[in-house]
């Protein structure tokens, strides 16, 4: 019977080798797909990184096209402003020039009015003196 007992306890015991090498190979096995979550893991944590960091590069491109984009509209708007209060400026001398033009028209025509008027009443004032001459010298010879 010892033997029965020898032989279980060999049973046993290679059962227990058996079971302790398949732990081992398990354990292998788990440490292994451990090695491939986190080798993976970290090319994917890398991959987001680069991902991010390719982001915020085109984010900041874009912000710098923004601000240039700012910048250009900035000036073109400074430009037209100066160009409008050049015009403008250019417009008041040609209305300014334009009413000292029409004031001195009408200084003009205000004299040569009055010069027409002197003239008129000079020329009828010359005729009115005319005529009483002749009406005397007319008169004159029916009385005698």
């Amino acid at each position: 019977m010892a033997s029965a007992g020898t032989g279980n306890d060999l049973a046993h015991t290679r059962e227990a080798r058996e079971l302790r090498d398949m732990i081992d190979v398990l354990r292998a096995e788990l440490e292994e797909a451990a090695a491939r979550l986190g080798a993976e893991r970290r090319r994917a944590d890398a991959e987001l990184a680069r991902e991010r960091e390719q982001a915020r590069a085109a984010v900041d491109a874009l912000r710098q096209q923004l601000d240039a984009a700012a910048v250009e509209r900035n000036i073109a708007v400074q430009s037209a402003l100066a160009q409008s209060a050049e015009e403008i400026a250019q417009l008041r001398d040609a209305v300014k020039e334009m009413r000292r033009a029409l004031e001195a028209a009408q200084q003009e025509a205000s004299e040569a009015r009055a010069a027409g008027e002197r003239a008129f009443r000079d020329e009828r004032d010359q005729l009115q003196k005319t005529i009483a001459a002749l009406r005397t010298r007319l008169e004159a010879p029916n009385a005698s």
